[in-house]
């Protein structure tokens, strides 16, 4: 009796320390992720302000969960999903409104300032500009 104790003592034990050893090298290797998306997308990322009919809104680009995001604080941040072979072309569709496509643009000095938003069933078709 005191034998099956003890073998399912080390038996849990074991168990656990794998599944410590699992999650922390998840999250190493998310972690990495997320620093080399961060460094492909950095000339992107940031806030960029936008007026659509007199109503003006800030989207914010950002990297987490091995993603890139976008947020315009309403707390329903979505996912991007790459267009293609272009680096910096996406698209996102929410159900109730639609597929949202999505280029970053140089400026004239070969910065990336300016984000354009179409959304075709909305009548969107806006271009903003970085503002951090």
């Amino acid at each position: 009796m005191n034998n099956l104790i003890k073998n399912r003592t080390l038996c849990a034990l074991t168990c656990f320390v794998l599944g410590l050893f699992i999650a922390t090298s998840v999250s190493i290797a998310q972690e990495k992720h997320d620093e080399d998306l961060k460094k492909k997308y950095a000339p992107i990322l940031g806030e960029y302000e936008f007026d659509w009919r007199g109503a003006i809104f800030i989207l914010d680009f950002y990297i987490e969960d091995s993603a890139l995001w976008s947020d315009s604080g309403d707390g329903m941040p979505v996912t991007m999903e790459s267009l293609g072979d272009e680096p910096f072309e996406f698209k996102f569709e929410d159900p109730l409104t639609g597929i949202y496509e999505i280029k970053f643009l140089e400026d004239n000095q070969g910065e990336y300032t300016i984000c354009h938003i179409v959304n075709t069933s909305m009548g969107l078709d806006v271009k903003g500009n970085k503002i951090k």
